[in-house]
């Protein structure tokens, strides 16, 4: 049976932004569909969108570059949604570094429940393994950092505190941790034993 090819309508001039973000957007629903970067191809990214795969070569250098920014996108929706609510979003409760760090770990969960596919494109897709020199330019820091800035923002002699960097790693880890097993159970999350957890564990984490 031969596989039907559905080409979308070229371009026209200056709409090459407009393609870039079609072929982002197919690259992130492959990846998180397959779970694995090598079972990526740039033949499905095209067949995908519609376009033939020398096209991609004009928006990207080669599957790891277009890989490095689906994933670099996906995490800078989720810092950007994570200082927006450390900052107060539209809320009008009083705002504290210790309230603000509350709103972001209940972000942390809202947005992996909201957004599982792009939950599992950060955190869950099998990655190919590049140089360990790398490793510093990941974009993961950018989440890690964005815990660091609202830790800093805490009384310095709160009880218990380890250090900004290392508190800040525990604390992510452990709420990462707490929304995935929700997430991995095969029955659906309840929302508001999941931010209860959240809460428990900056009681535990981030004492006083």
């Amino acid at each position: 049976m031969t596989e039907t090819f559905k080409r979308r309508a070229p371009s026209q001039w200056g709409e090459g932004g407009a393609l870039k973000e079609e072929i982002l957007a197919a690259a992130a629903r492959l990846l998180a569909e397959s779970g694995r970067e090598e079972a990526l191809s740039l033949r499905a990214v095209a067949r995908e969108v519609g376009i033939a795969a020398p096209s991609i070569y004009l928006h990207f250098k080669d599957r790891s570059d277009l890989v490095a920014t689906v994933t670099r996108r996906a995490y800078e929706k989720l810092v950007a949604e994570l200082r927006e609510a450390r900052d107060g979003g539209t809320s009008t409760a009083p705002h504290t570094p210790r309230s603000a760090l509350r709103a972001m770990a209940h972000r942390y969960c809202t947005f992996a429940l909201e957004n599982p596919r792009r939950f599992r494109l950060m955190f869950g897709v099998e990655r190919v393994v590049g140089p360990r020199e790398d490793s510093p330019h990941h974009p993961v820091r950018l989440v890690l950092g964005a815990w660091e800035e609202a830790l800093a923002a805490l009384p310095a002699d709160r009880p218990g505190q380890v250090g900004t960097g290392q508190d800040a790693l525990l604390l992510w880890s452990a709420l990462h941790g707490i929304v995935t097993i929700a997430m991995a159970l095969p029955y659906q999350v309840d929302r508001h034993g999941l931010l209860q957890r959240a809460d428990d564990l900056l009681d535990r984490v981030v004492a006083g």
